[in-house]
């Protein structure tokens, strides 16, 4: 209890110090504990936001990744014969789309134009899409937009949308927010993108698959059927974007380990400082007969309780 009140009574004499070391302290802890629980959350999130996606398997051209399909590479002649040989592979569904993205690379004032063919909506390639206004499918010069992209742009029914100089979009409905990706994608027909694109291509295919047929079965078919092309399961994309996560965890967990690192360094730097200030008090404890492993437990203890108390608090 002496050791105690003593490393109480020299934390309180020097407040100052003890508290800019606290929240050092509490700032490397947190940091490391909010870096590192980021990745687990976006592993979780993809993971949720790729079962919600209605087709089974995406078609892209060879060495072209799901993330970022970039220009359409993807042939009419590719889609012709997928469709054709769709009841041998045990397909039901053959949905072309192109992605068009406008506005540059910032997300707050970019749109993503997501191409469908005539007839369908959101709901067709992403399942919890849910309207709010409007009407689900796109007339031929219509758009339905995500709730993220309307509320950020104010946009309402009747609106138009600039596609490129000569060629607008009026929004005919607009989508509930759902917190997936489909709140931050505009969904139009196909004709309007070709046309701004100048390419009868497409970006990737989707493919649904007949019930009781194994994903991965069907995507090998397809990939040994049509070289040149991937055909890619939600579980394939999820693995891609799982490295991508591990890449980012290596540099949270660096960054994470410096903090740590320089919160150790202000334990360390306040204790010196202490010990250094008081080897006279240390001296006359040595003259009233304490030992040395007196004072060395109590300069521990002093640096135990604040690394304790700002490991607790981050």
């Amino acid at each position: 209890m002496e050791v105690l009140a003593l490393v109480y009574r020299n934390l309180r004499a020097r407040p100052v110090r003890s508290i800019l070391t606290l929240l050092g302290i509490v700032v490397s802890t947190a940091s490391m504990v909010l870096f590192l629980s980021f990745g687990e959350g976006l592993r979780k999130a993809l993971g949720s936001e790729l079962s919600k996606v209605g087709p089974a398997i995406l078609v892209l051209p060879e060495g072209v990744d799901a993330i970022s399909p970039g220009y359409p590479e993807l042939s009419p002649q590719v889609l012709t014969e997928l469709r054709q040989a769709a009841p041998e592979l045990g397909l039901t569904e053959v949905i072309p789309t192109i992605v068009l993205t406008r506005g540059g690379f910032d997300p707050q004032t970019s749109f993503v134009f997501q191409g469908l063919p005539a007839g369908m909506g959101p709901k067709t390639l992403y399942a919890n899409a849910e309207l709010g206004q409007g009407q689900a499918v796109p007339s031929a010069d219509g758009a339905i937009v995500g709730s993220k992209i309307a509320m950020r742009n104010d946009l309402s029914l009747g609106k138009t949308l600039r596609l490129s100089a000569d060629i607008t979009l009026k929004v005919e409905g607009i989508l509930k927010s759902t917190g997936g990706i489909s709140d931050s994608f505009i969904f139009v027909p196909l004709e309007p993108i070709r046309k701004v694109l100048g390419t009868a291509n497409y970006s990737y295919i989707l493919l649904g698959i007949q019930e009781g047929r194994k994903a991965e079965d069907v995507a090998a078919a397809v990939k040994k059927r049509f070289p040149g092309i991937q055909a890619q399961t939600s579980g394939d994309v999820l693995k891609f974007a799982e490295r991508a996560v591990r890449i980012s965890d290596l540099v949270r967990f660096g960054i994470s380990l410096v903090a740590l690192i320089v919160g150790g360094l202000l334990v360390a730097n306040t204790v010196m400082m202490s010990v250094y200030e008081r080897i006279r008090e240390f001296g006359l404890m040595r003259a009233l007969g304490a030992k040395r492993g007196f004072i060395f437990g109590l300069v521990l203890l002093e640096s135990l309780l604040l690394g304790i108390m700002g490991g607790l608090l981050g």
